[in-house]
């Protein structure tokens, strides 16, 4: 988006302040700054409402903050007398008072044929490689999926791919690798939320993308939940499908604890071992209602999709983690979809995270399995609920 105002356009996909036709040198925190404020014209902006936009919530001095504005107005050719784009209220916060026009410049990057995928790479900043596919037409919407998953794979395995090319009816689907699975790097070790959310953010700054939609789907709801905490000025709107609050051993203790070693003991034995009975009967479990056929491609791709170790590795960490702590900080819109009979992760775990989020929203699919499936009357309710929620 080109915001004109004064003198100055800001442009949020080259992340450039020109000024009389020159480019003003701006420091990233800056510049965010002053597109918070672009975004939110002649709106009273209050300094906690600053902090949690630019500086993701964390402690910061007053001095810190009026050095950025400073520098804000210096940038745009204000200053503290005239305050003639930016005005400081005492003791409430700031306004952005510019008359402001507004246009949405073309966006090659995410120009996109219906029935093909784009595969590119991003290099996060410790340097490994995260793969994304692009696909579908339409406003960025960045989807974390589960660990483990495959780009290629997927696109060919049938639900999936009905379920990508539903969201790509009306958006510009943007899928990713976690580290250590799929196309991106697998020689890996880090296999956090923390570290995923930093990975969409280099994701995200491949693309040029300065806002976007998110759906974070079973754990990747625990990304993307991070993420919004995180970099909350990128996240417009954020739907949690199928996720939950705490991994089943935090919730349910040490009976689940024995329970998840078995399950891993039995991954690594089954894991390499060709149309394993054990990677069938758990994706069962997940997908009750699913016939064979529908079964099948998705336990072939779920283990050609990662090495043993990384899917060991990846199901510890979230069978043992927890974003109870970061609910409460997330300030995006929210829609929380869950289905009614989920015996993976309960409908209670949908509930937590919609009591949890304010204003969150939460709608409950009448399915048996953890996400719908196509021969499904509630998957047609989940995309009209998703189109709505985004489009609104």
């Amino acid at each position: 988006m080109l915001y004109r105002f004064s003198n100055c356009v800001l442009d949020d996909h080259g992340f450039t302040l020109t000024r009389d036709g020159q480019v003003q040198p701006v420091e990233p925190q800056v510049f965010d700054l002053l597109l918070f404020l672009v975004r939110n014209p002649e709106t009273l902006i209050s300094k906690d409402q600053l902090i949690d936009a630019v500086w993701a919530g964390r402690l910061v001095s007053e001095s810190a903050i009026s050095a950025r504005i400073s520098a804000a107005r210096n940038a745009v050719g204000d200053d503290g007398k005239s305050q003639a784009i930016i005005r400081t209220i005492p003791r409430r916060g700031f306004r952005f008072v510019a008359k402001l026009q507004s246009q949405t410049p073309d966006e090659p990057r995410l120009k996109q044929k219906t029935g093909r995928q784009k595969i590119r790479y991003a290099t996060a900043d410790d340097g490994v490689k995260i793969a994304y596919a692009l696909s579908g037409n339409g406003p960025p919407l960045i989807r974390t999926a589960h660990h483990p998953t495959h780009l290629e794979l997927d696109w060919e395995e049938p639900i999936e791919r009905q379920f990508i090319d539903g969201l790509g009816k009306t958006h510009t689907v943007i899928r990713l690798d976690q580290r250590g699975c799929g196309l991106s790097d697998l020689r890996v070790d880090d296999f956090s939320t923390t570290r995923s959310a930093k990975d969409v953010k280099a994701v995200a700054d491949d693309l040029g993308l300065r806002e976007f939609a998110l759906l974070g789907s079973s754990s990747g709801a625990l990304i993307a939940t991070e993420f919004a905490t995180m970099f909350p000025h990128c996240v417009s709107r954020m739907i949690l499908l199928g996720g939950y609050v705490d991994g089943r051993s935090v919730r349910n203790g040490a009976a689940a604890q024995g329970e998840q070693e078995t399950i891993l003991k039995m991954a690594e034995e089954g894991w390499e071992t060709p149309d394993s009975a054990f990677v069938y009967g758990y994706l069962s479990v997940y997908f009750p209602t699913a016939t064979q056929e529908q079964l099948r491609p998705i336990a072939r791709n779920l283990q050609n999709s990662c090495p043993k170790e990384n899917e060991v590795l990846g199901r510890d960490f979230y069978n043992n983690h927890s974003i109870a702590g970061l609910l409460e900080r997330v300030k995006t819109p929210t829609l929380v979809l869950h289905s009614k009979g989920d015996e993976v992760h309960p409908l209670s775990e949908g509930q937590k995270l919609a009591k949890g989020i304010a204003n969150a929203e939460l709608a409950v699919l009448d399915s048996r399995n953890h996400n719908p499936l196509p021969q499904e009357e509630c998957w047609q309710i989940m995309f009209d609920l998703i189109e709505d929620f985004l489009l609104d």
